[in-house]
């Protein structure tokens, strides 16, 4: 299809671009309208939906397409619940003074959340089998269950459930808040045995003495070593037996865990116990537990948590990495560009060769933006919408739209970057200032010392409380004498690297590497001053690189 083409699709108005149009926006749980209708599927939905496939925990970066995929599996699955985690009552956990001074002791809280997580998961997924929604239809289950698991081995999950009464049937804020406060009880009774006049968490708890702290510790871990773990494994066991038309299959999806809803912490443990529980729930064969997390989050939490024999490996095969290909991200635009036509204009099929020039730098359009993505949906989103913000009132982008389009996308980018990792590196932006006006591709010790003594003792003017990350200590000891720039200098090419900013390409008989997912680490060792560093195309324009 022309241009010419497209200008006369539906006359006697032209089809033009409004200051409205969008083909989407960067938060997939604010598009609901292009997913619905432009959903494309690279293979990963029927991997996700088919319960006995162990890829439970979907992975890749920001932007990659994980919350589209958990809300399109809720569409096409007659049996989804959805938790979200500011509804689970976790920062009650975060304010709670006694967790929180037990956590300083060093008292391993891991069976608690453990114990959280399959005890929400467990009454969601009973609550939705039975419709429980009030005290009444609550009765008549605890009746059916009674009878059906009479059973001597069966009447410890019985009681179980028993146990919580008008509870069960109330939302999952409120039980987490009574399986916190049953806890809490335990452990002042366990200590007030012994230590009637402490109150834990309060500022007597913090003046007694390291014999005493010692035996509030050992304590409080006996209480949490008993709290009914067993009795939760029995009811992994009971809703396996409660679900078994492999015809009606029940899914637990939770998004959104990147955000900051509470303590970094606690935060950190609660998610590693929230992985070893969809592991756990692997034993139930007509139900998944999905959960969707950012790579270098995983990362964060398994460095931050692991203990001794911890062991990475058995978790991998719950991952469901979240890939694109140029063919796929083609076909999205496609879809997306057909999906915003056909609303106000025509119904023929229009693809982005209608709209784009027929060459740019000698490649094709796709292959231009393509080459400004991490092959991520929402970069080649966001591309396409700066495109059509350059176009108002414009049938067609022409070569000076895209290049204008290019420049405001690439700011836009390069702050995105900024805020994707703000949680590891908060002063990346500020350092990646040492790329500006540089050229495509360049050699590691063309980056002077002195640039890099400059930029980090601007830095540490600016921010002279040290924040606690790697960029901003070692900015500190440099400008302290502690270190030399050349080796701060390579932990800064070893996180450009991490974060996708910039290519290395160690040795000349070896290809550029990249790292989109953020998975695959370089060490400083392996970066020399002959280390050849290649900076992204996405960023080309708002670092000012010349690519002349």
């Amino acid at each position: 299809m022309s241009n010419k083409r497209i200008q006369g699709i539906a006359k006697p108005d032209r089809f033009r671009f409004i200051r409205q149009d969008n083909i989407g926006v960067a938060a997939a749980e604010d598009d609901v309208a292009f997913l619905q209708d432009c959903f494309v599927d690279t293979g990963d939905l029927e991997m996700l939906a088919n319960c006995s496939d162990p890829k439970s925990v979907v992975v890749g970066r920001t932007g990659s397409g994980k919350t589209a995929l958990l809300r399109r599996l809720s569409e096409t699955e007659d049996r989804v619940i959805q938790i979200h985690p500011e509804s689970l009552a976790l920062r009650h956990i975060s304010n709670s003074t006694i967790l929180k001074y037990l956590d300083g002791l060093g008292v391993n809280l891991d069976i608690f959340f453990k114990l959280l997580w399959r005890h929400v998961f467990t009454v969601e997924l009973i609550k939705y089998r039975f419709e429980i929604q009030d005290e009444s239809t609550q009765k008549s289950l605890f009746d059916r269950l009674k009878q059906l698991f009479s059973k001597p081995d069966k009447k410890r999950a019985y009681r179980y459930i028993e146990e919580w009464g008008s509870k069960f049937w109330e939302d999952t804020e409120c039980r987490i808040k009574e399986t916190t406060a049953k806890l809490e009880a335990d452990i002042r009774r366990s200590v007030g045995a012994k230590f009637p006049n402490i109150d834990l968490g309060s500022s007597s708890s913090k003046t007694v003495s390291l014999t005493d702290k010692s035996e509030i510790t050992q304590r409080a871990q006996r209480v949490i070593n008993n709290v009914q773990i067993k009795e939760l494994s029995d009811m992994i066991s009971l809703v396996d037996e409660i679900l078994t038309d492999p015809q009606k299959r029940y899914f637990i999806t939770i998004d959104n865990l990147d955000d900051v809803w509470i303590e970094d912490r606690l935060r950190y443990k609660l998610i590693r116990a929230l992985i070893e529980t969809v592991r756990d729930f692997r034993r139930i064969q007509n139900a998944k537990i999905v959960i969707a997390l950012r790579v270098d989050l995983i990362e964060r939490v398994f460095k931050l948590t692991r203990g001794s024999g911890f062991q990475s490996e058995k978790y991998e095969s719950l991952y469901l990495p979240i890939t694109w290909s140029p063919n796929t991200l083609t076909r999205m635009l496609d879809a997306r560009i057909r999906g915003l036509v056909r609303r106000r204009f025509t119904k023929q099929i229009v693809t982005h060769k209608d709209l784009l020039p027929n060459r740019v730098d000698g490649k094709p359009p796709i292959t231009f933006i393509l080459d400004r993505s991490m092959m991520r949906p929402r970069d080649v989103i966001m591309f396409f919408n700066c495109c059509i913000q350059q176009a108002v009132d414009k049938p067609t982008i022409n070569l000076t739209i895209l290049r204008q389009a290019e420049g405001v996308y690439s700011k836009e980018r390069l702050r995105s970057l900024g805020d994707e990792w703000i949680s590891d590196y908060p002063g990346l932006l500020d350092f990646s200032e040492v790329l500006k006006s540089r050229r495509v591709a360049f050699q590691a010790g063309s980056i002077a010392c002195e640039d890099i003594e400059n930029i980090c003792l601007q830095y540490c003017i600016e921010y002279p409380d040290q924040n606690d990350d790697t960029l901003s200590r070692q900015a500190h000891r440099l400008v302290d004498g502690s270190i030399d720039a050349s080796e701060f200098r390579g932990l800064l090419l070893q996180v450009f690297y991490r974060v996708g900013l910039i290519s290395l390409k160690k040795e000349t008989f070896e290809p550029a590497q990249w790292s989109p997912l953020g998975d695959r680490d370089i060490s400083q060792s392996e970066i020399s001053e002959s280390t050849r560093v290649g900076v992204h195309p996405m960023f080309w324009r708002a670092l000012g690189i010349r690519t002349k």
